[in-house]
């Protein structure tokens, strides 16, 4: 069991960051595999979809498994302007997603804007490079 960070010894220190280093190049090494069968999957999904859709099927059945094509709108800002311009008029907030633009609120805050209801929180993270 590890003791609490507040009470750990300088060895239990540089052996948490000894195995934090190995899991994290574990981790890195099989999303680095993932990242290839993901680029995979969707080149066959775009190639099956297209193909499916050009020839008119309604789906494949190959060892009992049905593979169709699954059709969802979603709606998209094609004219932003406007659609921007009707949540001004309307106020209707609910229409969008909130969510902070961190790069454009830097940009405001480096320009000596305070933004408000934006407050700025410290996160932590570890960094490894050569010594």
């Amino acid at each position: 069991m590890q003791p609490t960070p507040s009470e750990a010894t300088r060895s239990e220190i540089e052996q948490a960051v000894t195995e934090w280093r190995a899991v994290r190049a574990e981790r890195l090494a099989a999303e680095k595999v993932a990242e290839a069968i993901k680029q995979r999957e969707t080149q066959l999904k775009e190639f099956v979809v297209h193909a499916m859709l050009s020839q008119k099927y309604e789906g494949v059945v190959i060892n009992e498994r049905q593979t169709y094509v699954r059709t969802t709108e979603v709606p998209f800002a094609a004219d932003r302007l406007a659609f921007e311009a009707y949540i001004l008029e309307t106020k209707d907030l609910s229409l969008l997603q909130f969510r902070p633009a961190v790069g454009a609120i830097r940009e405001h805050m480096l320009a000596g804007e305070t933004i408000p209801g934006i407050e700025l929180v410290e996160t932590y993270d570890l960094g490894d490079k050569k010594a």
